[in-house]
């Protein structure tokens, strides 16, 4: 009778099968996992930055009475400010990547910014439409209350409301995220309500930080151009 030693043998088809399988599981466990936390990380890497925005908008404010650029149609116009005042001579800090108010950026690559500010003193090229991704809230100043927003990633065509898909805008995080900076300073990543909102607990509620129960004037909330 012939032997053969089943250390010298390969896989049968179905090993090789069942084992594809367990690693297609795995994958896709891992890529699902995956999908979930990079909002997360991608949203605060992006606080981080709006945060390094405030700081500049604190030094526009102490040359100005405390108070802090206005906006009458979009947030372009508040940021634009810095860069009339020298605080700001990068306009990237402006972008996040992978947004789609940036699908129409003069860089002709849909990725934001091309750094073209224009000339002094009006610099009217800084931040062109598709070159910014912040919305901002106008109307603050020093006596304003600190735990207000001032500025988070940019909102879909309805102001304060998200969007679930990452293809439009308002959806860069997916309808999972928003990050948003106070009054004062303070950088914050937000789990979004069921309906796309940023909600904060005010008291025993949540309440929309976007809307007059937390004290925000929802007139006041202007979106990029985009």
């Amino acid at each position: 009778m012939k032997y053969t030693n089943r250390r010298n043998r390969g896989f049968t088809l179905i090993e090789l099968l069942v084992v594809i399988s367990i690693i297609a599981m795995l994958a896709a466990g891992a890529f699902g996992a995956y999908s979930k936390i990079m909002p997360g990380i991608r949203a605060k890497s992006v606080a981080s930055t709006g945060k390094g925005i405030h700081t500049m908008m604190n030094a526009w404010a102490q040359d100005h009475d405390q108070a802090y650029p206005t906006a009458d149609q979009s947030s372009n116009e508040a940021f634009r400010e810095l860069f009339k005042a020298k605080l700001m001579d990068d306009e990237k800090p402006f972008a996040i990547a992978g947004d789609p108010w940036h699908k129409n950026s003069p860089s002709g690559d849909g990725k934001g910014p091309d750094n073209d500010f224009g000339v002094a003193p009006d610099f009217q090229q800084a931040l062109m439409p598709g070159e910014c991704a912040w919305a901002y809230v106008t109307g603050h100043d020093g006596s304003s209350n600190s735990q207000l927003p001032i500025m988070a990633n940019a909102f879909s065509e309805a102001v304060g409301v998200y969007s679930p898909d990452k293809t439009k805008k308002g959806g860069v995080f997916q309808g999972d995220k928003g990050a948003w900076v106070s009054v004062s300073g303070s950088a914050k990543v937000t789990d979004l309500s069921k309906d796309y909102k940023v909600m904060e607990k005010k008291g025993t509620r949540l309440v929309d930080v976007f809307g007059n129960d937390w004290g925000t004037n929802p007139d006041n909330v202007k979106n990029p151009e985009g």
